[in-house]
């Protein structure tokens, strides 16, 4: 074929190309948004642009998250970096077939460019063969229950594009072309060897390079259309995914606009929670594109290892598949009962519109010893499923893609959306659906239901006389903030540490400290009411905002700025809840407060009294993940004299929770238990003593100890207690 026809039959060709796959593309976007338009919340992402800028290149460009595993880590790194200089290479063949005379070796900088080019082909496929080994030859239990099949065929897609690629330069190379550059393409030169024996101007090599040039093409752009069906939809969805992130502070749940819904004229915005995919906001939507499936939250998740129904992977795996299906026309329209019998972690690979599997199951492993503990919880049978789906075939979002027991089975920890790569909002959603069991549809489990009956009627979870909230604080010279009103601080006890024996300890060896200290502070006594954390965790959003609106007109009316807590709860929910209903203070955790009192020398501690133990701090989840604060308590126990700190296996941001967040304090579990296993994490430091700076954990670690019954080998208490102890005597200053 004439150079001359060549000319013009290539830019017609890529144009074809191109403009086909564009459409396709195009078609499939259409679709994928409009499912993200169909929501009914609204959701404003623009807040605090420059953090957004940062957290792409944190989050995007320098993998940030994934880089906390260093062997998968790198070497998603390795592929992710080297295809960004490789598109390079896929803008050079475009240019190439538009224009036939185009000179690349004459562009500034086209050695350099065509060395990285080469070399990033190199890392690029040495990391598809490793994760293809990784794959199918290691096959680590967080892969499982993914497509695997997608996964293979992506790697296998992307490992022939950038081979054509290559053996493109490599056949110009053998040409003797200048513009391939082949002085600095080490391998492509390597590999022009094989095709130098055709003769240079032959006419196979000619047809060979036009095969490999052409075939490069055809793989990207079919790339561009196979993205739109697959789960590696996150390399596009990724960014945006990561822009929109949650600029709020971490451990604020969305505020709902309980009055509007009440007074909404549609029957559409008549409703709390999500029951339905539409209930969702838009960058819900994003995030279930945005799912890679890595199984980094599964891995940490402390109900998925205790084997109970919640993967938060499959969660959003499933929410995904379901608007998959419903763009395919729902649940009659997709169902292929015997494609699942003969594989159950397939998918139609972009068939039916792309939707997936029929049974929220599918994605879950398939034998009992897939799972932590070696229980199977029961996911959605095909039976429940097709029982679930009503006559316009459309599968409900609870109860016949999400089982309600999913939703109850989480603890809130956090765990799952510390360790998505791409910023995946996991607990939301799920308090979203907890919100439609409880308001919309008022079912919860029956534990639940009194303690949310207790916070209404006696203003802790509890059941207790109101009256006897103070009672902890007889004889402890602990004044109260109606005969002390111009306290520097309100202490604010908590629920726990007011009702609860053990827990009491708690309070009464924070008062020590901080008279110790000289610090100004007073109590609320009876005036203190649960903040509604517990009500807002479980469902019930219009409880907690009662309760939240009383306690932010009391501490107005006392002229409250400054708030000591001892319960991560209640810091959380006053540091980043309350300021929605008008309260806004200084809210400082116990474990800062005793710090900063110690390195201001404010309190002593007493070498007499030390404390010969090895000890381990276990980390709350909504002081430490959601809230950051993880140095403080380390370093008052490095302070104690006698004690010496070990770390659990997994601490700080991975640290396991104890099993009470979410609501779980005041719901019955099944066995393994959450809390059995982190004690199980604490005995294998051999440490003798574990601290806590949660009520709620210091009750789940008594438990455990006790069940285990271990309590001669190890025991438990808050870090308050353990300086309470080593206070040096006034009198023997």
């Amino acid at each position: 074929m004439s150079a001359a026809v060549t000319a013009i039959i290539s830019p017609i060709a890529l144009v074809l190309l191109a403009g086909a796959s564009l459409t396709a593309s195009v078609l499939r976007w259409r679709k994928l948004l409009g499912v993200m338009q169909r929501s009914t919340r609204s959701e404003s992402r623009l807040d605090h642009p420059l953090a957004r800028v940062r957290a792409f290149f944190v989050y995007v460009m320098a993998q940030g998250r994934l880089l906390r595993w260093p062997l998968a880590g790198v070497l998603h790194a390795f592929i992710f970096w080297g295809f960004l200089v490789l598109l390079t290479a896929i803008a050079q063949g475009i240019v190439e077939a538009l224009w036939q005379g185009f000179q690349f070796q004459q562009l500034p900088g086209s050695g350099a460019i065509a060395f990285l080019q080469d070399l990033f082909f190199l890392v690029v496929i040495c990391g598809i063969a490793l994760a293809l080994y990784n794959r199918l030859v290691i096959n680590p239990t967080r892969f499982r229950g993914s497509h695997r099949g997608d996964a293979i065929l992506i790697l296998a897609w992307i490992g022939a594009l950038l081979i054509c690629m290559e053996l493109n330069y490599a056949t110009r190379i053998a040409e003797g072309a200048p513009e391939a550059l082949g002085q600095w393409r080490p391998v492509a030169s390597a590999l022009a060897s094989i095709f130098r024996p055709l003769g240079a101007g032959s006419e196979a090599l000619i047809v060979l390079h036009g095969i490999f040039f052409w075939a490069h093409l055809t793989l990207v752009f079919g790339f561009l259309v196979y993205l739109g069906y697959s789960k590696h939809l996150h390399i596009i969805t990724s960014v945006p995914n990561v822009f929109f992130k949650n600029e709020r502070p971490k451990g604020a749940l969305r505020t709902l606009d309980i009055e509007a819904v009440m007074n909404a004229e549609s029957e559409a915005d008549q409703h709390f929670g999500a029951g339905a995919l539409e209930h969702f906001s838009w960058k819900d939507t994003l995030d279930l594109y945005t799912c890679t499936e890595c199984g980094r939250c599964q891995t940490h998740c402390p109900a998925y290892n205790t084997g109970k129904p919640l993967s938060p992977k499959t969660l959003i795996t499933d929410l995904r598949d379901l608007a998959y299906e419903n763009l395919a026309g729902g649940y009659a329209a997709t169902r292929h009962d015997a494609h699942v019998a003969q594989d159950p972690g397939a998918t139609d690979g972009g068939a039916n519109d792309g939707a997936a599997m029929w049974t929220s199951g599918d994605h879950h492993p398939a034998t009992e010893h897939d799972l932590p503990g070696h229980f199977q919880p029961s996911w959605l049978s095909p039976e429940q499923v097709a029982a679930a789906v009503p006559n316009d075939g459309l599968r409900p979002l609870i109860g016949g893609t999400i089982l309600e027991e999913t939703l109850w089975s989480c603890t809130t920890c956090g765990a799952c959306m510390d360790q998505c790569p791409v910023l995946i909002e996991h607990v939301p959603k799920i308090m979203d659906m907890r919100r439609h069991l409880v308001l919309d549809e008022s079912r919860l489990p029956r534990q639940a239901e009194s303690a949310l009956r207790n916070i209404e009627n006696v203003a802790n979870p509890y059941g207790l006389s109101q009256q006897s909230r103070a009672d902890w604080a007889k004889d402890l010279g602990v004044s109260f903030i109606s005969d002390k009103p111009d306290a520097e601080y309100l202490y604010w006890v908590g629920c726990a540490a007011s009702f609860d024996e053990r827990a009491r300890t708690i309070a009464a060896a924070l008062s020590k400290i901080l008279q110790a200290a000289g610090v100004d502070f007073a109590i609320l006594g009876t005036e203190e009411k649960c903040t509604g954390d517990p009500a807002r965790r479980i469902g019930n959003e219009y409880l907690f905002q009662e309760r939240a609106k009383e306690n932010v007109e009391v501490l107005k009316r006392h002229n409250v700025r400054k708030i000591i807590a001892s319960c991560p709860h209640c810091f959380n929910t006053f540091a980043n809840e309350y300021g929605d209903f008008g309260g806004d203070y200084e809210v400082i955790h116990h474990t800062q407060l005793i710090d900063r009192l110690l390195k201001e020398g404010r309190i002593t501690l007493d070498a007499a009294k030390a404390q010969e133990e090895t000890i381990t701090y276990h980390d709350s989840c909504y002081l430490g993940r959601w809230n950051d604060i993880f140095a403080p308590p380390r370093e008052i126990l490095e302070r104690i004299p006698g004690l010496k700190v070990v770390e659990m296996a997994r601490s700080k941001s991975e640290g396991m929770c104890c099993g009470a967040g979410g609501g779980r304090m005041w719901m019955e579990e099944g066995q393994p238990r959450v809390n059995h296993r982190r004690v199980d994490e604490a005995v294998d430091t051999h440490a003798t003593k574990v601290a806590t700076a949660c009520p709620f954990c210091l009750a789940m670690f008594d438990e455990g100890i006790s069940a285990k019954q271990i309590g001669g080998t190890l025991a438990v208490d808050d870090v308050a207690v353990y300086v309470a102890r080593a206070l040096k005597d006034p009198a023997t200053d």
